[in-house]
């Protein structure tokens, strides 16, 4: 829209521009051909003042006598045949021809439309233009005649005037050819000035629009540029004409050096595939696409294809992608985290409603086994009884633990001093199971800001899981280090691992390979953990051991 407003503009101006060229040229030219006019009525008067001027000179030298007539009729006819003169008339006070160039005009009455009587006393030169129905028009220069002539009845010289009529059809024949020639250039310079102002327009159009596209161009760059997804255009063929940086992370090449080159020999299949689905039918596609990453073993793509055209485009298909592995992994975990909500409340209602008879049913118990006494057959069932009600009182204490809500007393803890602690808590077990620990980390700088009774309830349960993985003996290693903003415990073990297949359950209430398990060891870990804005990981092979990553954000150091 902005760019039709000011072509429109313009154009405007330009004829606007050629109007007022117009208007002057014409200005000038009309002036050029007024001053013509006035230097041709110059010409003609004064070459009518020097004929009467010459007449007063011939008639004064002459001896007063009545054939003045007849010598003035003489010179008017001799002076007459002169080139441009079309007549030379003499008339008295009265109007009458006195003498004439034509002779057949003498005695008839000329200039009566004038002040006839006024001119003949009167010295003043004046003229006139007047039609002359022969051909070309006339221009007339007259005054008063002195001396005059001499009156033949009185003998007195009388005042009388002369009229010298020039023949103007050349002047009329080179003022049309002059005007012919004067507008034929005006059209030339109009036509010259027109096309230099159209120029000049279309020159500044040129650059405004090469500058907007300069512009657009670069803006166009840096979007396609900075955008935080991978772009990939193709043509008709497949071959890849655009990309971005962000899109080297589909393909090993950078992006100049795909440019050209046939899109499905770079691209992973999926994604080739995906380009491949678009058609005149589908004209766009959409998918999330798994692919192998070698920093976090499979990385989660959103990837979209879609076709593009244009005027002046030619047809192809347009990719983009970007990463959302995160995205997804957050996503699993709200869903997640709304699961165990609903089983939280759930195992608390259930909790509560078990409880009080497993007390009835632990007193009964310890009842018969003091009354069975002296019966040992008897007095082992009882037990039996009384241990497993106190299991399942546990089993109750954690489900309460775990549905309760977190209220967290946040300090300023050292945790190498924490985790050793820990440690202490399980060395009897570790050294019944011939299990051998080691702990290391910088005891100054790892501070982090935490609920110290909740994360050694987090580290306890991580511990005896380790210890429960390797009842036949091996190692247990504890590593803490701090990374930018945050302190990370990771703790190894040697023992038997976690199978792949149970690797995405181990955060689920009630999910245990241990037989005497209760299935809420990690489940509350990870509550613990996202009470405290931190997170934790497993990663594990089965006969290989299991590693635990638990990263807390840092607190100010001692």
């Amino acid at each position: 829209m902005m760019k039709k407003k000011r072509f429109d503009i313009s154009v405007w101006v330009a004829v606007s521009a050629i109007a007022v060229l117009a208007v002057i040229l014409g200005m000038m030219f009309f002036m050029q051909s007024q001053q013509r006019k006035d230097q041709a009525v110059v010409l003609f008067v004064e070459k009518g003042a020097t004929l009467i001027r010459s007449f007063e000179a011939a008639l004064r030298d002459l001896p007063d006598r009545k054939e003045d007539e007849f010598y003035l009729q003489k010179l008017l006819m001799k002076t007459a045949q002169q080139p441009d003169i079309d007549y030379l008339i003499v008339t008295d006070g009265e109007g009458r021809i006195l003498a004439d160039s034509d002779p057949s005009m003498v005695g008839r009455p000329y200039g009566l439309d004038l002040d006839v009587k006024n001119i003949a006393r009167s010295g003043e030169i004046r003229w006139r233009q007047t039609a002359n129905p022969e051909g070309a028009g006339t221009f007339e220069v007259y005054r008063g005649f002195s001396p005059g002539l001499v009156d033949g009845v009185h003998g007195e010289r009388r005042p009388f005037s002369v009229f010298v009529g020039f023949n103007m059809e050349k002047i009329e024949k080179a003022s049309r050819e002059d005007t012919v020639r004067s507008a034929v250039r005006a059209i030339v310079l109009v036509l010259i000035g027109s096309l230099a102002i159209v120029s000049l327009f279309l020159v500044q159009a040129y650059r405004l629009t090469r500058s907007s596209l300069s512009r657009v161009t670069v803006f166009s760059e840096a979007l396609v540029k900075h955008m935080p997804a991978g772009l990939l255009a193709v043509d008709q063929t497949g071959k890849i004409v655009a990309c971005n940086a962000q899109a080297r992370e589909l393909f090993t090449a950078a992006c100049p050096d795909a440019i050209g080159q046939k899109a499905a020999n770079l691209l992973p299949a999926q994604l080739s595939q995906l380009l491949d689905r678009i058609n005149k039918k589908t004209q766009l596609a959409e998918e999330d696409i798994t692919l192998p990453s070698e920093k976090e073993g499979s990385e989660v793509w959103e990837a979209v294809a879609a076709a593009f055209s244009g005027d002046d485009v030619p047809e192809g298909k347009i990719l983009l992608a970007r990463n959302v592995t995160a995205i997804r992994q957050m996503e699993k975990e709200v869903v997640r985290s709304r699961h165990l909500n609903a089983i939280g409340s759930l195992a608390a209602g259930v909790a509560h409603e078990i409880r009080n008879p497993l007390s009835s049913i632990k007193g009964f118990a310890v009842y018969f086994r003091q009354r069975l006494s002296g019966n040992k057959e008897d007095e082992e069932t009882a037990d039996i009884m009384i241990a497993e009600t106190e299991r399942l009182n546990r089993v109750i204490s954690q489900l309460l633990e775990f549905a309760r809500p977190l209220t967290l007393k946040k300090e300023p803890t050292n945790m190498m001093d924490l985790v050793r602690h820990t440690i202490r808590l399980v060395e009897v077990e570790a050294r019944k199971d011939a299990v051998e620990m080691d702990v290391q980390g910088d005891e100054k700088s790892l501070n982090a800001e935490i609920d110290p009774d909740k994360v050694k309830q987090v580290l306890l349960n991580v511990f005896l899981n380790a210890l429960s993985a390797m009842s036949g003996g091996g190692k247990l290693s504890v590593r803490l280090q701090t990374q930018k903003e945050s302190v990370e415990v990771t703790v190894s073990d040697t023992g038997a691992g976690i199978r792949e297949s149970d690797l995405p359950r181990i955060f689920d209430p009630y999910f245990t390979s241990k037989p005497a398990g209760t299935g809420l060891g990690l489940a509350v870990v990870q509550k613990i953990m996202e009470a405290h804005g931190g997170t934790v990981g497993v990663e594990s092979k089965e006969g290989l051991g299991t590693k635990v990553t638990l990263r807390f954000f840092a607190g100010k150091g001692e």
